[in-house]
C-alpha cells in the first residue's frame, strides 16, 4: 500500500532502513503505522434547540410592563443575570459575574434557585458593575443573530453577545466555547429575546393574563318619589360581581333582586359591587314628600234637609227617619247615626244611599250626629237639632191620647222610607193609631206600599175617642 513520507519523520525512516536492511516493505509500513500520529476526532456540536420558545417573567403588568429573561452575556468574559425588556429599551442586571476575582457587587449574597443550584446574587441596591448596561431602543444600532445562535447587540461603541440561559444553568458558562455551546442548546430562548425586543406589544399580549370580565351594576327606585309613610321598591342587577352591599340600612344582597323600604326622609341609596375587576357603585336618590291630608267623605242629608253644623230643624211629629247620600274617592264609607249603624244601598264604588231606623223624638230638642269614616280613617260629621213641637188638636180628646200612636202621615212616611210593610204593621199593633181610618186613608196606605197585614192592622187599631 503506497504511503507518503512526512518531512518530520524522514530521518527516522532512513535510520530504520539502514539499521535493518533486511526488513520488508510491509514491516516498514507496520512500524510507520505505529509511529504515525493519530488525529483526534473533532467533537460535533449538539444541534441547536429550536423548540417552543420559553415565556418570560412579566413584571409590573399594569404600570410599566417588563419582560424578564434569564441570559448569559459575553463581553471579554461571560456573566449571567436578568435581561429586562420594555417598550423603551433593555436593561441587563448581573447576578453572577464571570470575571475572576470580581463580583458584580462587593455585597454579593448567595441564594438557592429551584433545582438546588447555588448562585451568587447582588442585592437590589448594589452598584452595578461594568458588565451591566441599560440602553434605550433608539440607542441600539444593531441587533441580530450571529454564528447561528448568538444575539449580537451593538450600542454606544459597545458590542455584546447575548444568549438565553435558564437559571439552573448559571455558573456552567466560563469559556467562550462553553458560552457558544450553551447558546446552541438555547437558541429558541435567544430568538424569543430578539422577538421581544422587536415586537414588544405582541409578546406582552401573549404572556399577560387576560383582563377579568368587566364589572357592571345598576340600581333603580320604583317610584323615585313617594309620600312619607309610603313604600318604595329598590331593584338592582349586576354582572361579574363577587359581592354586593346596599346602603344605608340593607347590607349584603344577592346578585340581582329587589327590596321594599319605608324611608322617612329623602335618602340616597348606594349599591357597591366588588369583583375580580375591582369595585363599582350605582346610586339612586329617593325623594320623600310630606304625606297628603287624608280625603274626607262627603255627607249629604236628604231628610231632614240639614246643611249647617248644629242647625235646628223643627218637627211636629215623631218618629224620625234620617235619609242621605255618602260619597268618598277611596270607597264606600261606614255611616252611623248617633253611633248606630244604618241601612246602606250602594249606587257606585264610591257612593251609597243610607237610611236610619225610625227614631222617636221627645218634645223639645233632640241632638243627632251623622258620621262617615273611610278606609284612610278620614271622618266627616253632620250634626243637627231636631226640635219636636207637638201640634195641638182643636178637638180635645175625652181621655188622654196615646202619645206614641201613629198618624196617617207617619205611616206613609215610614213606607216611603223603605221601611218594610211588616215592620210598620208591628208598630201599628204596638202603638196604635191616632186617627180614624177612612176608605180613602186605607187606599193611600196601600198605594204607598202597604200590605194586607198593614191594612188589617190599621183597620183593627182603635182610634182615640172623639168628643
Amino acid at each position: 500500500m503506497p504511503f507518503k513520507l512526512s518531512s518530520r519523520y524522514t530521518f527516522l525512516l532512513l535510520a530504520i532502513f539502514l539499521l535493518f536492511p533486511s526488513m520488508t516493505v510491509e514491516a516498514i509500513q507496520s512500524v510507520w503505522g505505529a509511529a504515525k500520529p493519530q488525529r483526534r476526532p473533532v467533537a460535533q456540536a449538539a444541534p441547536p434547540q429550536t423548540g417552543e420558545a420559553p415565556k418570560p417573567q412579566l413584571l409590573n403588568a399594569d404600570s410599566n410592563p417588563t419582560l424578564r429573561y434569564p441570559v448569559s452575556v459575553w463581553e471579554s468574559s461571560a456573566s449571567c443575570g436578568w435581561l429586562d425588556v420594555t417598550r423603551a429599551g433593555i436593561k441587563y442586571t448581573v447576578v453572577e459575574s464571570g470575571r475572576k476575582g470580581k463580583a458584580a457587587s462587593p455585597r454579593m449574597k448567595k441564594f438557592m434557585v429551584p433545582g438546588e443550584v447555588s448562585h451568587w446574587a447582588a442585592p437590589s441596591d448594589a452598584v452595578a458593575g461594568s458588565e451591566e448596561f441599560e440602553v434605550s431602543m433608539n440607542e441600539i444600532s444593531d441587533s441580530r443573530l450571529v454564528k447561528g445562535s448568538l444575539l449580537q447587540i451593538q450600542f454606544a461603541r459597545r458590542l455584546v453577545l447575548l444568549s438565553y440561559l435558564p437559571q439552573h444553568q448559571w455558573g456552567t458558562v466560563e469559556k467562550l466555547r462553553q458560552f457558544e455551546a450553551a447558546a446552541q442548546q438555547n437558541l429558541a430562548g435567544t430568538m424569543a429575546v430578539q422577538r421581544a425586543m422587536q415586537n414588544f406589544d405582541i409578546v406582552l399580549a401573549e404572556v399577560k393574563p387576560p383582563a377579568p370580565p368587566a364589572l357592571d351594576v345598576s340600581l333603580h327606585a320604583e317610584p323615585p318619589t313617594v309620600e312619607k309613610g309610603r313604600p318604595v321598591t329598590l331593584v338592582w342587577t349586576s354582572s361579574n360581581a363577587a359581592s354586593l352591599d346596599l346602603e344605608p340600612g340593607v347590607g349584603r344582597v344577592a346578585a340581582a333582586g329587589g327590596t321594599s323600604l319605608l324611608p322617612q326622609d329623602s335618602t340616597k341609596y348606594t349599591l357597591t359591587a366588588t369583583g375580580p375587576a375591582g369595585t363599582k357603585s350605582a346610586s339612586v336618590f329617593v325623594t320623600v314628600t310630606a304625606a297628603a291630608p287624608a280625603s274626607l267623605p262627603t255627607i249629604v242629608l236628604i231628610e231632614p234637609s240639614a246643611t249647617g253644623e248644629g242647625q235646628t230643624v223643627e218637627f211636629s211629629s215623631s218618629p224620625l227617619i234620617i235619609r242621605g247620600v255618602v260619597m268618598d274617592a277611596t270607597g264606600i264609607p261606614v255611616v252611623t247615626v248617633n253611633g248606630r249603624s244604618v241601612t246602606m244601598r250602594p249606587t257606585s264604588a264610591q257612593a251609597a244611599q243610607f237610611k236610619s231606623d225610625p227614631m222617636d223624638l221627645l218634645p223639645g230638642e233632640n241632638r243627632f250626629e251623622v258620621s262617615a269614616i273611610n278606609n284612610a280613617r278620614g271622618q266627616s260629621k253632620v250634626t243637627f237639632i231636631a226640635r219636636l213641637t207637638p201640634s195641638r188638636s182643636k178637638v180635645q180628646p175625652a181621655e188622654p191620647s196615646n202619645a206614641r200612636a201613629l198618624g196617617k202621615a207617619e205611616i206613609l212616611s215610614l213606607l216611603q222610607g223603605d221601611v218594610p210593610s211588616e215592620r210598620v204593621a208591628e208598630l201599628v199593633k204596638q202603638r196604635g193609631i191616632r186617627f180614624a181610618p177612612t176608605p180613602g186613608d186605607l187606599k193611600d196606605i196601600r198605594s204607598a206600599g202597604g200590605s194586607d197585614d198593614l191594612i188589617d192592622a190599621v183597620s183593627q187599631a182603635s182610634a182615640p175617642a172623639r168628643n
